[in-house]
């Protein structure tokens, strides 16, 4: 019973680890993280920055990480032998991800439907469109 549990942990590990590096894109930055330089700078400008961030700490940072992070608690747990210590430590491993994984994402999602909710009708600021604030194209 412990082997085929193994097995299913496995397959789990193998499909999680392959899914989650490929499901992050590149961040769409152009020009860098910085979209202006001195006197170009302004309220738009400030805005595709903190996109940017944030597009560049989830998809190139923290999506790598968590996929990473689920293949070593994988191997971890696959390796552990007779080790009940190691195997437990991968597991925990495993499941500090997830959680990791849905915070992160379900955060972006709080954010996004609070923001398209309430900025509904609001007065555009310059190129800033409210109710699409994590795609923002400054003229």
């Amino acid at each position: 019973i412990r082997t085929i549990n193994n097995m299913k942990h496995l397959l789990k590990i193998f499909a999680l680890s392959l899914f989650l590096p490929f499901s992050a894109r590149a961040a769409q930055v152009t020009g860098g993280l910085v979209p202006c330089s001195g006197p170009d700078c302004n309220f738009c400008s400030l805005m595709q920055l903190v996109v940017n961030l944030v597009n560049f700490g989830i998809y190139n940072i923290f999506f790598p990480l968590a996929g990473l992070l689920i293949l070593w608690g994988g191997i971890m747990m696959i390796t552990a032998g007779g080790k009940e210590e190691n195997y437990k430590k991968g597991k925990e491993i495993l499941k500090n991800t997830v959680i990791a994984f849905i915070i992160v994402v379900g955060a972006w999602f709080i954010v996004n439907a609070l923001i398209t909710t309430l900025a509904k009708g609001a007065v555009n600021v310059g190129s800033f469109n409210p109710t699409n604030w994590f795609q923002i194209n400054c003229k």
